[in-house]
């Protein structure tokens, strides 16, 4: 196998992992455990490990490794807050420079997403969300969107993947209907061209996702 589709293999089966609660907020990720029991070498365990750190999912200190950060209640908010904003302004920002080939990549995840509710996959839906949250970050044609917007995307996910009811499994994702319906409004707005309301959306989306989480707790 090839070193770049090792790393990928290394990358979506430490997710899986952590999709699997093998692993939670606080846990350090071993590198030597990791290769032992993924059944490769360092070398690509290392890399997806310092792939997951440069997204923002997990923390790395000094000759200790890298862990999975510590939750709390301030921390969500103030993470929540931050996305909610950078990706505002890149819904805000797509609307303006979008072209019709982003529509169309944009309405084929929607079909994508759409598809999952009849084969659900948790690793799916992750790969799917993170292709329409970072895909529109991309069409704003703002690198420093993109990078800020990917970050916060994945340091939102230490929270999603423990505290939301489709990844712990306490509910079916037949239930799981508000994300798909904000999606195709946002994407109607970006196809419209409609910065204020793109923008408006998107906020009101990641904002429900947090108060999903934690609101109601």
């Amino acid at each position: 196998m090839a070193k770049k589709n090792l790393e990928e293999f290394a990358y979506k089966s430490i997710l899986q992992l952590i999709l699997d609660n093998h692993f939670k907020p606080g846990d350090f990720l071993l590198e030597t455990e990791l290769s032992d029991s993924l059944e490769l070498s360092r070398t690509p365990v290392r890399h997806a490990l310092g792939q997951l750190v440069a997204e923002g999912f997990l923390d790395k200190k000094k000759k200790k490794g890298c862990f999975i950060p510590g939750v709390s209640p301030e921390d969500a908010r103030h993470v929540f807050f931050a996305r909610e904003n950078i990706e505002g302004l890149a819904a805000a920002s797509a609307a303006r420079y979008v072209m019709d080939e982003d529509v169309a990549f944009l309405y084929d995840l929607l079909e994508k997403e759409t598809a999952l509710t009849q084969n659900p996959s948790k690793m799916a839906y992750v790969r799917i969300n993170e292709a329409f949250h970072l895909g529109i970050a991309k069409i704003s044609r703002n690198k420093y969107l993109v990078q800020y917007s990917r970050h916060a995307f994945w340091r939102s996910h230490t929270y999603i993947f423990f505290f939301d009811k489709y990844y712990t499994g306490k509910v079916i994702s037949g239930n799981q209907e508000t994300g798909p319906r904000q999606h195709l409004q946002i994407v109607q707005a970006i196809e419209n061209r409609n910065e204020e309301k793109a923008g408006n959306l998107m906020k009101q989306h990641v904002r429900t996702t947090f108060e999903q989480l934690f609101v109601k707790l």
